[in-house]
C-alpha cells in the first residue's frame, strides 16, 4: 500500500487559487456531465490544489464494482484498493518522472501536454483484472503555470500489459516514450499516416468493411488489405479492429 501523499509530492504549490474561485468552473463541470451520458468513455478530473477528485463519471469500467460516489470519498486511495502493488509502483514512478518533465516544458506549452499509459484495475465484486488506459491531460493550469485541474480519460487497453507510456502534444506533432531502464522520456520517431491510409482508417471508423472501402476510394481489394497492414504496423496495434478503437480514442484522423 502507498501513501496518497506520494502522488502529489512532485507538484509545485504555488499559484493555487482560494476556494472562491471554484465557482469559475461550475459551467464547465455541467458540460462534462452531459458529455459523459453521450459518449462511450469514462472520465474523472483530479483536483491537484485539494488533492481529490473532483469528479467521476459513471463508468462501470474504471469503477470497479465501486458506486460513483464512494470513490468520490475514497480520493486517491481509491487506487490502493484495486491497482494491483506492481502497477501502484509503476504509477508512482510515472507520477514522479511526468511532473519532472512536465515543469521543464515552456509554460506556454503546458497545456498542451497529455500523457497515456496502461494499468490493471481489480474489480471489487469478481477480482478479475482488466487492463485500462488512461490519457491524462491538464484542464487548468495556475497563472504560475502549475497543474490545478487535470481530466483523465478512461478506455480499455489495446496493449498487452501495462506500461506503454508516451506524451504527446496537441500544438505539434511529436511523441516522447518513457525508457523504463533509463527512467526518463526520450523523444520517439512519429509514424505519420498517409493520406490514403487515413481515407481508409477513416471509412474502417465508419463501419466499413474491406470491399466497401474499394467501391468508395475506387482501389482493389488487395490495395485496401495493403493499407490495412500499414495502418496497423504505424499505430503499433494487434489488428485492423484495434486500429479502429486506437484511432477513435487518440483523433488519429
Amino acid at each position: 500500500m502507498i501513501a496518497i501523499e506520494k502522488f502529489f509530492d512532485p507538484i509545485s504549490k504555488d499559484g493555487y487559487l482560494g476556494d472562491d474561485n471554484y465557482q469559475m468552473i461550475k459551467q464547465y463541470m455541467l458540460a462534462l456531465r452531459a458529455v459523459s451520458k453521450l459518449i462511450n468513455l469514462g472520465f474523472y478530473i483530479i483536483d491537484y490544489n485539494k488533492q481529490e477528485f473532483l469528479y467521476v463519471s459513471d463508468d462501470p469500467l474504471f469503477l470497479s464494482g465501486y458506486k460513483q460516489e464512494e470513490v468520490l470519498k475514497m480520493g486517491y486511495e481509491f487506487y490502493n484498493k484495486v491497482v494491483p502493488p506492481d502497477d501502484l509502483d509503476m504509477l508512482l514512478e510515472l507520477n514522479e518522472k511526468g511532473f519532472e518533465f512536465f515543469y521543464n516544458l515552456p509554460v506556454e506549452r503546458r497545456d498542451k501536454a497529455s500523457i497515456s499509459y496502461d494499468f490493471r484495475l481489480k474489480r471489487r465484486d469478481t477480482g478479475s483484472e482488466i487492463l485500462i488506459n488512461h490519457k491524462l491531460t491538464p484542464l487548468i493550469l495556475t497563472e504560475t503555470g502549475n497543474i490545478w485541474f487535470a481530466l483523465c480519460l478512461v478506455s480499455l487497453s489495446v496493449a498487452e500489459k501495462p506500461g506503454n507510456i508516451f506524451i504527446t502534444f496537441q500544438d505539434k506533432d511529436e511523441r516522447f516514450d518513457y525508457d523504463v531502464i533509463r527512467k526518463k522520456f526520450k523523444p520517439a520517431k512519429v509514424k505519420h499516416l498517409s493520406k490514403r491510409e487515413k481515407d481508409v482508417l477513416r471509412l474502417m471508423i465508419q463501419g466499413y468493411v474491406t470491399c466497401e472501402i474499394s467501391q468508395q476510394l475506387f482501389i482493389s481489394e488487395e490495395t485496401v488489405k495493403f493499407h490495412k497492414r500499414n495502418i496497423v504496423k504505424k499505430l503499433k496495434v494487434k489488428s485492423a479492429m484495434e486500429a479502429v478503437y486506437f484511432a477513435t480514442i487518440n483523433k488519429i484522423v
